[in-house]
């Protein structure tokens, strides 16, 4: 399967709201990292659906200043050519007073704490599972993303096409 720049910017797309609705308040460094984690798997078995191999990633929540703070990833895969590919997300800036008092001075003090993004273990089957959807999706003449929506939040507006 190839990689085009259509997969890659449809790829960029599933990200971008990858951080709504993700603090809670009083949440703990831990508490923060479990649910990002099992969004990150999600993130990783769509694009090892789409043809790239993921190789490695990190996932950091970093101290701003005394009242804000920011959570961001990376994520690195290959395509079937040996080309890399980059995904990234940085959410908006956070109040830090939705931390807990000791997550949030555990934050101050080190200033980023960081988190190495391992791969899910993926089941062969929820691959195939994946790409058989992705197919009857496109038979539907229904694309992906809006059989995703509910997985991924983003919205995606259809665009007619260009009259000639």
């Amino acid at each position: 399967m190839a990689i085009t720049k259509q997969s890659m910017n449809m790829a960029i797309e599933t990200v971008k709201d990858f951080f709504k609705n993700l603090i809670n308040p009083n949440m703990k460094i831990e508490d923060i990292a479990e649910v990002v984690s099992s969004r990150l798997d999600s993130v990783i078995i769509e694009n090892e659906t789409k043809g790239l191999h993921y190789s490695a990633g990190k996932f950091y929540i970093k101290y701003i200043d005394e009242k804000n703070f920011q959570l961001q990833f990376e994520m690195f895969f290959k395509d079937n050519d040996d080309k890399w590919h980059k995904l990234a997300n940085e959410s908006e800036v956070r109040d830090i007073s939705l931390l807990e008092v000791g997550a949030a001075k555990t934050l101050e003090r080190l200033k980023v704490i960081e988190f190495p993004i391992s791969a899910p273990e993926i089941k062969p089957e929820v691959v195939e599972e994946k790409i058989a959807e992705q197919k009857a999706a496109a038979e539907e003449n229904k694309t992906v993303e809006e059989k995703n929506d509910d997985l991924t939040g983003v919205k995606l507006e259809k665009v007619p096409p260009a009259e000639k």
